[in-house]
């Protein structure tokens, strides 16, 4: 009730008035044990050693299934994309004019020219 704000500290029967503190509590931990049973109950009777004698499950390929060809018809296509994107920064570059620090280029050159 104290941590909920219902009542106040104060109004608790072990709060000190000179000190205005509570008393501590000791909680003296006890030691517990468990014990583990290792007994196997008689409805899981022999399926704890099914579960270690399994083998590892086999990896086994189809290159003629569904996964295989989408992944090369993907790998196709992204390349094709990489090859038109080549295209279109080759055709980027060709299109910029070079030699454009040339004086002959501009109408007005001035005396000292431009570099």
């Amino acid at each position: 009730m104290l941590s909920a704000a219902c009542i106040d500290k104060y109004e608790l029967p072990d709060f000190d008035d000179e000190t205005g503190l509570l008393p501590k509590e000791e909680d003296e931990e006890e030691d517990i044990e468990i014990e583990m049973v290792e007994d196997e109950p008689p409805f899981l009777q022999g399926h704890g050693r099914m579960l270690h004698d399994l083998s590892p499950v086999r990896i086994v390929k189809n290159p003629d299934g569904s996964l295989a060809q989408a992944a090369m018809m993907q790998s196709a296509l992204a390349k094709e994309r990489r090859e038109v994107k080549m295209l279109q920064r080759e055709q980027e570059m060709d299109s910029i004019p070079t030699g454009l620090n040339k004086n002959w280029i501009d109408p007005l050159p001035e005396a000292d020219g431009r570099t």
